[in-house]
């Protein structure tokens, strides 16, 4: 093959997207190949993969732009939750964004440069570190306005000076703000952050910090650790600096010549340089700046983290020597999350860190991994992390590696702290230790409340039970072990709705020839479907995904609401076709009806073991495989059956069909009916577990959202 060619590997790592998506829009022809080599494999041409590339981007090919190509989202905005509500640059930042997007303003590399430099020269105004009676940054650059030790900070930052001042002239309107200093506000970092590509943030997994949650972060760490926080030069470690606003951050205590850190980014690492220097240097007369500025060159570096610290046999002579003799007493951060390697990178990870050879790589695992490496012994580390990371199957590597050296002494739940970004995190506060893997006496932040964890939880691979306090984490414990319990793991068959590749192409909203109803998670409540307005045809070859056949046929299945944070099951023996956001459950534990088992999984004490354990908002097939199942008698699941029978039969009323007083009434009086049967099953259910009064009691108050979901 020659060398203008792309195989489908090559492509799918281009568009940032798994094989198997590729292999699906090959087959639904949202791609094409352009020819098969003589090893019988397809290629694509670099033209046409260019092509592809810019189409995303740009939108035109809207039909790829799912939810999987989150890769190809364009534009600036403004991170305003990055700095302090009392940060007196936000307005200035934000008028310059609106400014670049009125005048659609190519940002490129030169252009960010240009407009960072001239911010950093205007907080050396305002920090009163240099005086100027002109316009500033033609100023700098053409010599009539020396600014001593910071110009070589500033002088990286700008690098083609040339090529910036001409830019600054032709657009003066947008070199005409006022930025303010203040102490520990990232001014730097929120412009960056606001006028960078979104495509390329998230293609790097870099989601900066609000400085909330950095301040915070920082006071416990030190706060934890006491008056050691000074003893003995304690080196702190930043391997993922961004533009430096855990460094900002810090207290005096950690003296300059202890402070180290290190980004993968070469403008974050000189915006970090320059923020530091400014915010420890700023209206000290009694400091040696020459000395300070060397310093900062020295432990500030451009360096990426994980390929260079990795301990394998690739490595060069001074890490190893760094690895065998561990030197940083504190590690803090926010690595990134869900970076994509390439395959040359990933190849040499595998070598070097346990979290990285599963067949994806998770880089804030990998970086906990390098971290945990370099702490020194009763070195701690705190870094923030997906929540995922406390339960989810693809973190099970790291879990264990935390379990293995060190103990966990403060969690604080985050829930959605990042800017434009769906994804629960945590700030997770870790000791080194030579006897690891406990939890007891670890302070949990969740909330609003706080906690400390008063009994030794083990850290194991599967999950780290730190969502919970004593009480919740008993009950738990003593409802799973409950005698007589049956599992659906082993004794079920499992299947995906389906996904059609393109709703708008394959899914109507009127019944044509040839088409049936599909089910969607829309339509699903407890015990029963509400009336579905989907149609579709049932031929499953069209689609990109789809179980077998006879599993959506079966003479009876159970359906479920797949993203969802109640389990909300019902009971179909209509044969029916389901989207991918409702899924599908077949028992099969005998002795057991599936009616019987879908009371248990719609019941409160389910929802309790559900919550409280994974906390998700997708129901898995590994939640409802691991809940117990008591084993009842024929005549309580008789009991259970004909109650549950009563609400598979009631019609749903909408709302939009009332349109009288009688029909008003006779709609409140069958949701009182329905609730009436699900607090009598409910009851029978939760008796079956051994569960006390108060017991339930506290069940109900202690569920997120107790709703019937009828």
């Amino acid at each position: 093959m020659s060398e203008e060619y792309i195989t489908l590997d090559g492509l799918c790592q281009q568009l940032s997207i798994s094989r198997a998506t590729g292999r699906n829009w090959l087959r639904l022809g949202k791609i094409e190949s352009q020819g098969i080599d003589t090893a019988g494999q397809m290629y694509f041409t670099e033209e046409y993969v260019s092509n592809l590339k810019q189409s995303l981007e740009t939108g035109e090919r809207r039909s790829l732009r799912s939810r999987r190509n989150k890769r190809y989202v364009s534009g600036k905005g403004l991170y305003d939750r990055y700095v302090s509500d009392i940060c007196e640059s936000t307005d200035t930042v934000k008028s310059l964004v609106d400014k670049l997007e009125r005048q659609n303003i190519c940002v490129t590399e030169m252009v960010m440069r240009t407009l960072l430099a001239d911010c950093a020269l205007k907080l050396l105004v305002s920090s009163g570190e240099i005086t100027v009676d002109r316009e500033i940054f033609p100023a700098y650059i053409d010599g009539s306005l020396t600014i001593g030790v910071w110009s070589a900070l500033i002088d990286d930052i700008i690098q083609d000076k040339k090529a910036a001042l001409s830019w600054a002239n032709n657009n003066k309107n947008l070199m005409d703000t006022n930025y303010y200093y203040q102490k520990g506000e990232d001014v730097l970092g929120l412009l960056y952050m606001s006028i960078r590509d979104a495509g390329s943030r998230k293609a790097a997994g870099s989601y900066y910090t609000p400085t909330k949650v950095v301040r915070t972060l920082i006071s416990d760490v030190t706060g934890d650790m006491g008056s050691r926080i000074s003893e003995g030069g304690k080196r702190l470690f930043d391997p993922c600096c961004g533009t430096g606003n855990f460094l900002i951050q810090l207290p005096d205590d950690i003296e300059l010549n202890n402070i180290y850190a290190c980004d993968i980014d070469e403008l974050s690492v000189q915006l970090a340089r320059f923020n530091l220097a400014l915010g420890r240097l700023s209206g000290r007369r009694h400091v040696n700046v020459d000395e300070a500025i060397w310093t900062i060159y020295e432990h500030i570096e451009r360096r990426d983290f994980i390929s260079e610290y990795r301990n394998d046999s690739e490595c060069g002579g001074d890490d190893k020597k760094l690895l065998a003799d561990p030197g940083y007493d504190i590690i803090i951060g926010n690595p990134p999350w869900g970076y994509t390697f390439d395959r040359e990178t990933r190849t040499l990870l595998r070598k070097a860190y346990r979290t990285a050879a599963g067949r994806g790589v998770e880089s804030s695992d990998v970086f906990v991994e390098c971290a945990l490496k370099l702490l020194t012994d009763e070195g701690v580390l705190a870094f923030v992390l997906p929540e995922a990371l406390l339960d989810v199957h693809n973190h099970k590597t790291i879990r264990e590696i935390i379990a293995e050296s060190a103990n966990v002494s403060r969690v604080s739940f985050l829930g959605d702290a990042f800017y434009g970004v769906q994804c629960p995190s945590l700030v997770l506060q870790l000791e080194k230790s030579s006897d690891p893997g406990h939890s007891k006496g670890a302070v949990i932040e969740r909330d609003g409340r706080e906690f400390v964890v008063g009994t030794d939880r083990p850290l194991g691979s599967e999950n780290f039970m730190l969502r919970l306090t004593d009480d919740e984490y008993r009950l738990l414990c003593r409802i799973e072990n409950t005698d007589n319990c049956e599992f659906l793991r082993g004794q079920a068959d499992f299947a995906l709705g389906i996904v059609t590749g393109d709703n708008a192409k394959y899914v109507s909203t009127e019944c044509g020839e040839g088409m049936e109803a599909v089910i969607t998670g829309a339509d699903v409540y407890r015990y029963r479907c509400g009336k579905t307005e989907k149609y579709m045809y049932p031929e499953l070859t069209l689609y990109q995904q789809a179980a077998p056949l006879e599993l959506y046929r079966a003479p009876e299945k159970l359906i479920y609401r797949f993203i969802n944070r109640q389990l909300v099951f019902a009971y179909d023996d209509r044969q029916r076709l389901t989207l991918n956001s409702c899924n599908v459950v077949i028992p099969h534990i005998p002795g057991l009806d599936m009616r019987y088992i879908m009371a248990i999984l719609n019941s409160r004490v389910a929802q309790y073991i559900y919550e409280k354990r994974y906390n998700a908002v997708k129901v898995l097939r590994s939640h409802i495989e691991n809940i117990p199942v008591p084993v009842a008698d024929e005549e309580t699941q008789r009991r259970i059956i004909s109650k549950a029978e009563e609400l598979m039969a009631e019609e749903l009323i909408t709302e939009s069909s009332v349109n009288s007083e009688m029909q008003t009434y006779k709609t409140g009086k069958d949701h009182l009916q329905r609730y009436r049967l699900y607090e009598e099953i409910d009851d029978i259910v939760r008796k079956l577990y051994s569960v006390t009064d108060e017991e339930y009691e506290f069940i109900k108050q202690s569920l997120s959202g107790d709703k019937y979901m009828l």
